[in-house]
């Protein structure tokens, strides 16, 4: 009699528990290359383990792993062997996961890496700009690869006017990164594109380790032309994503970053040429109001023929103001040659009278210098002349009236002798003035006060002697007092 036969879902729960019956498979460890990464929204880690010969799908939580899981790393996963009888496939579910410390594609990555990053390749001062409206875009590609259809395709959508030059290229084994230098020496020896796009579609971390080369890496940082580079999947970062001038996150994305859009470029002419019928309308608006207001204040007729009239009379002026001023330059011209001869002539003329002049004003003035020496002289000897008479006629009347002094006396003329004193007296004080004012000397200080007797004077000032005909600035040196 036959066997009962197992339906899948009985085969598949009989599996699982024969799984979870195995104390080893319930705590493993396991090492191996770490594959196929993919970081779900429900927290969850997807990846695959694998070694030269096999492959196993494994899981874990994100709060359980400590380390970045990437493609190409060699790790240890310790946790639970267990079969999902749903899809029948078995697989790891890790509780923990470390790097293996045995040497690896991801170390080489790593140490490739800082080595150029400490080199500068990397920086962004070193970028070179993406060409906004580029003429020509150069594609390094595999011709048989998805990537290349897509992004033909894409750049056909946007743009029918960018000229595509593809380089044909492999893009995975040990001859590709020979294939990729050799296409950015061709564009940028033959300089016929704007930008350079090196592109690949998805693949594990050794299938994508061949944009890791490091000669690619400073053919990329060298080249002229700006560098795109749309390599893998958004997760999957190259060495070629770092030293090139921009990365896209695949390769779709690079054709539009490559390009505008013919609609975008359309769009912008539109908004542009919206805007300039807006400033022209606003322009020919108030050009329009400038000419109302002026056609208001102005008759357009009236000013077009005083304006004919004064340009006819405008030129008339000019041609008989062109001939005046002809005629008045030729007839002043002949009289200004006659008047510079003149006063050339004068000049000499005049020079030596003035020499003339000056020398008899030098006599002039040596012979009245002369003549008011001694005319001083002679007023000094007059003074002292004078002095002596009206002192010896004073003294001789004053004698005479001593003389009748008792006589007046005794016969009643004492008041008659008293006035005819005061008389004498005030003609003794008008001489004094009269002779003070033939050869008066006046003395004032810095300041302007009239010094009137020598103890006003004091030694070192500067005093000033006015005489009748002149002044003499002196500077105090003695001072002697009379008793």
């Amino acid at each position: 009699m036959a066997k009962a036969a197992f339906n899948v879902s009985e085969l598949n729960n009989y599996i699982k528990k024969l799984i979870s019956m195995d104390y080893i498979l319930r705590d493993i460890t396991i090492t191996g290359e770490v594959t196929n990464v993919n970081i779900h929204n429900n927290g969850n880690i997807y990846f695959s383990l694998k070694d030269k010969f096999a492959r196993i799908d494994a899981m874990a939580s994100q709060d359980d792993v400590k380390v970045e899981l990437l493609d190409g790393v060699n790790v240890m996963a310790r946790g639970t062997v267990t079969y999902y009888e749903r899809s029948g496939r078995i697989f790891l579910y890790a509780t923990e996961i470390k790097l293996d410390g045995k040497g690896n594609l991801y170390q080489k990555y790593l140490k490739l890496k800082e080595k150029l990053s400490n080199e500068g390749l990397f920086d962004a001062s070193h970028k070179k700009k993406i060409k906004k409206y580029p003429s020509s875009i150069g594609l390094i590609t595999s011709t048989s690869g998805a990537a290349i259809k897509d992004v033909v395709n894409l750049f056909r959508k946007r743009n029918k006017t960018c000229d595509i030059y593809i380089f044909p290229s492999l893009v995975q084994g040990d001859a590709a990164s020979c294939n990729l230098i050799s296409g950015v020496k061709y564009f940028n020896e033959v300089n016929i594109v704007d930008t350079i796009i090196i592109a690949r579609g998805g693949g594990s971390f050794e299938d994508l380790f061949v944009f890791n080369d490091e000669k690619l890496a400073r053919e990329i940082f060298a080249s002229k032309i700006p560098v795109i580079s749309a390599v893998g999947h958004e997760i999957d970062y190259t060495i070629c994503d770092f030293v090139s001038d921009l990365r896209a996150a695949t390769p779709t994305n690079a054709a539009e970053l490559a390009t505008i859009s013919e609609d975008e470029i359309l769009s912008q002419l539109s908004k542009k040429l919206s805007d300039l019928n807006n400033l022209m309308e606003r322009r020919i608006s108030y050009s329009h109001l400038k000419l109302l207001n002026l056609y208001k204040n102005i008759s357009l007729k009236n000013q077009v023929h005083k304006i004919n009239f004064m340009t006819r009379d405008l030129l008339y002026r000019e041609t008989l103001l062109n001939n005046s001023m002809k005629k008045i330059l030729q007839a002043y011209g002949y009289e200004l040659q006659k008047k510079r001869f003149y006063l050339q002539n004068f000049k000499l003329n005049k020079s030596k009278e003035i020499e003339n002049y000056s020398y008899r004003l030098k006599n002039i003035s040596v012979k009245l210098n002369s003549k008011i020496s001694k005319n001083r002289e002679s007023l000094d000897f007059n003074k002292k002349f004078l002095n002596y008479y009206f002192n010896s006629q004073i003294k001789d009347k004053f004698d005479k009236f001593k003389n009748y002094e008792k006589f007046i006396l005794n016969y009643g003329l004492e008041e008659r002798l008293k006035n005819e004193k005061e008389r004498l007296n005030f003609l003794n004080i008008r001489l004094n003035s009269a002779y003070n004012k033939i050869n008066k000397v006046e003395i004032f200080t810095e300041d302007g006060l009239e010094i009137n007797s020598a103890k006003n004077a004091k030694i070192g000032e500067i005093i000033s002697l006015k005489f009748k005909d002149g002044s003499v600035k002196s500077k105090v040196q003695k001072v002697e007092m009379r008793d």
